[in-house]
């Protein structure tokens, strides 16, 4: 199985799970156009796309997915956010529930964003069990037996208070960020509070573009965890293989 990110930060968040065969989409956020691309326009492989909530940077092109003939799974708030009535080619979901889609199981967890949103625990043979969360301020479950984790790392609260101080950043900003995005130490408290024996590769996800640093983030959570650890940046490609490393 091969991860394609075409997208991971606040102008639009969109990955590719594929093999030869199959392929799910998670997000929505980039033109249907790259998708397309980063499936060599092989649409008849995708088996669906799975969308964690409304905000345009995961959700704008939900509309180009499903008149392409792409069956989108979702909450009700995201079809309902973005105008869409038909009942073709979407799927209403709720959290605590789990799906069926193609070749991959999809298990949607409940997480605290400023709108209802949704993180993921995806499986499929060919790469095992993965974590996929976005956009939320904490996760209150473990999720055992994980081969891969793809962890919202989005700010770091001194980068943070530093850009306010210097007034590159408004003070009203501060709330909203620390409600509803995963700060760097609670990235950390997470997998510290998981088991990672079985996990192969850590992707942080939705970095600030302000408010982060990659190459700190990278190195705190390869310490903490002791595991590879890559920032998802558009272009990044990764074999999720089952087997460790």
């Amino acid at each position: 199985m091969r991860l394609n990110v075409l997208g991971s930060d606040s102008n639009g968040n969109c990955y590719v799970l594929q093999n030869d065969k199959e392929a799910l989409i998670i997000e929505a956020g980039v033109r249907f156009s790259e998708v397309k691309k980063a499936l060599k326009w092989q649409l008849s492989k995708v088996v669906g796309a799975v969308i964690t909530h409304e905000h345009n940077d995961h959700a704008k092109y939900v509309r180009d997915f499903v008149s392409n003939g792409i069956t989108v799974l979702a909450l009700p708030s995201v079809f309902k956010a973005k105008g869409i009535d038909s009942l073709s080619f979407r799927k209403e979901i709720e959290p605590m529930h789990g799906y069926i889609v193609g070749g991959f199981k999809v298990f949607a967890i409940p997480v605290c964003h400023d709108v209802p949103c949704v993180g993921f625990i995806i499986e499929h043979e060919d790469m095992g069990r993965m974590l996929f969360v976005t956009d939320t301020m904490m996760l209150e479950y473990r999720v055992p037996g994980l081969n891969h984790i793809l962890l919202e790392a989005n700010y770091a609260e001194d980068i943070l208070d530093t850009k306010i101080e210097a007034g590159s950043v408004p003070l009203s900003m501060k709330p909203r960020l620390i409600h509803s995005h995963m700060e760097i130490e609670t990235t950390k408290g997470i997998l510290r509070a998981n088991d990672l024996s079985g996990v192969n590769e850590i992707v942080l996800i939705h970095l600030s573009n302000g408010n982060s640093d990659e190459r700190r983030f990278v190195r705190e959570v390869q310490e903490t965890s002791g595991k590879p650890v890559y920032a998802a940046v558009a272009g990044l490609e990764l074999n999720l293989s089952i087997n460790p490393y």
